[in-house]
């Protein structure tokens, strides 16, 4: 395809290429049609409300986007967590570069490989107890999948099922989704949907599961130590410890997914640190790329690893092509070295310390608004009340019932705001929509962050109705109400 006919946003034919060198000049319009074209359209209307389309990042570093138009927009979402380094660290993007001028083979599956290896062997250095044996794979979801066959090939079918807990979400692969706690994602799951889901934080409730007959079937207990999509829900201390024991008594192989918490994120490199636990199977992915990678690993101790697949012919039943390539290992060193050599915990402490006792003023001004504030270091999650507005009066959003989502999906409306009025760039939490994840980069410092309470402050100061009339009007202009209320009604 030319590029005229990018720039002026015609149809584009099927059998026209775009070229590399004309990305750049696509025009915004082009860019969205092609979405819902090709893509997700109703993640494209969802975008169009809260005012994310007409944005285009052209540049980011650290916790910062840079749009076309010039703005410095500061990233609180850091891709769900993935990006502890922020976006494009110096260091991490110099080993991508040392690696792909090396000459180095990247896609090796028949020869061992020293990259592999060396990563391995700092994971296991690093890993809490005695863990020592990794599987590497792609995304976090490959790795929960691949500690669910661990541990039930552990047993050799004996045992074949999962307790995990309410308001989890451990991925959308099939395997995950039979261990995650919300029924929009699980609902057209039906093969195994009789592994018993227990609240989170409730140790009461896992004793009632380990004690009843078929507790012998358990192969694992699956958490997350602080539950980020459910809420940043951070369960009391010595929950973590006391489900361990629990499992470890019952003949469970307890499974930590710290695929969001871990490399340093809540203030210890692996949240279960802080519990003194160690996990059977440990699960991460997401920052151990450096937000230049994707890659995720499954490490377990080399026993499980070796009932599981230790024999000639079993050691090819769970591969993955794409998995632990060379260049994804090289970077995935680096931000390892980088999380470690700059202490990315204490930073988290430090910062994360500081910005929550910020947010905390916050919820003690608007404590109308704010319920709470939530989390540790820095995955933080700021819980609003459901929101009335438009109470008592003759208005055109409320009598086209408008009203009933922004009370549940007032985060949605801030972010919205933050972002057109703020230059910042927040969302809510996918299983929690009355919470707004506060996840920025773990190298974002205190002057970086500091726009932040004073933003929300500023919003909330100004006035929930105005702010509400403000984004839903934009929405409702650029989507219509329809759209809106298919939005809302899937949530």
């Amino acid at each position: 395809m030319s590029t005229t006919v990018a720039r002026t946003g015609a149809e584009t034919p099927r059998e026209g290429l775009i070229s590399l060198r004309d990305v750049p000049d696509l025009t915004q319009k082009w860019i969205g049609d092609a979405h819902r074209r090709h893509l997700n359209p109703a993640l494209m209307t969802l975008m169009r409300l809260g005012g994310y389309d007409d944005v285009r990042i052209v540049r980011a570093a650290g916790p910062y986007l840079f749009t076309a138009d010039g703005r410095r927009l500061l990233d609180l979402v850091s891709a769900y967590g993935a990006l502890s380094h922020g976006h494009n660290h110096p260091r991490v993007v110099a080993a991508a570069r040392w690696f792909d001028a090396s000459g180095e083979a990247d896609l090796l599956k028949e020869f061992p490989s020293a990259f592999t290896a060396a990563l391995a062997h700092n994971l296991c250095a690093v890993a809490p107890g005695d863990l020592d044996s990794v599987f590497f794979c792609n995304s976090g979801t490959e790795a929960v999948e691949g500690a669910l066959k661990i541990a039930q090939r552990h047993f050799e079918g004996a045992r074949d099922r999962f307790v995990y807990a309410e308001n989890s979400l451990h991925g959308k692969t099939h395997g995950t989704l039979s261990i995650t706690g919300r029924e929009k994602y699980r609902a057209h799951v039906r093969r195994f949907r009789d592994w018993p889901m227990v609240p989170f934080g409730d140790i009461a409730a896992l004793k009632e599961v380990f004690a009843v007959d078929t507790a012998k079937r358990i192969a694992g207990l699956v958490l997350e130590p602080i539950q980020g999509e459910g809420g940043v829900v951070v369960p009391e201390r010595g929950y973590l410890a006391a489900a361990a024991e629990l499992a470890k008594r019952h003949g469970a192989l307890l499974i930590l997914d710290e695929i969001q918490t871990g490399l340093g994120r809540t203030g210890t490199l692996f949240r279960c640190e802080a519990e003194g636990v160690a996990p059977d199977i440990l699960c991460i992915a997401k920052s151990l790329g450096g937000g230049v990678a994707s890659i995720g690993a499954t490490i377990t101790r080399s026993a499980i690893q070796r009932t599981a697949y230790g024999k000639i012919d079993e050691c090819l039943v769970h591969t993955s092509t794409f998995g632990g390539r060379n260049r994804a290992a090289a970077v995935a060193m680096e931000a390892l070295a980088v999380a470690v050599e700059d202490d990315f915990p204490s930073r988290a402490r430090d910062v994360g310390g500081w910005l929550r006792g910020e947010l905390e003023s916050l919820r003690e001004k608007h404590p109308d608004i704010i319920r709470s504030v939530r989390g540790e270091g820095l995955m933080l999650g700021l819980e609003f009340h459901p929101v009335e507005v438009f109470r008592g009066r003759v208005n055109p959003l409320r009598l086209a019932g408008l009203d009933k989502i922004v009370a549940g999906y007032f985060p949605g409306i801030v972010g919205a705001e933050l972002l057109t009025r703020h230059d910042i760039v927040a969302s809510f939490v996918l299983n929690n929509p009355h919470v707004m994840r506060i996840y920025p980069a773990l190298v974002a410092t205190s002057d970086d962050l500091a726009v932040v309470p004073q933003a929300i402050d500023a919003l909330l100061t100004e006035g929930v109705t105005r702010m509400v009339e403000r984004t839903v009007g934009r929405a409702v202009k650029h989507a219509g109400i329809g759209a809106l209320r298919t939005w809302a009604g899937s949530r």
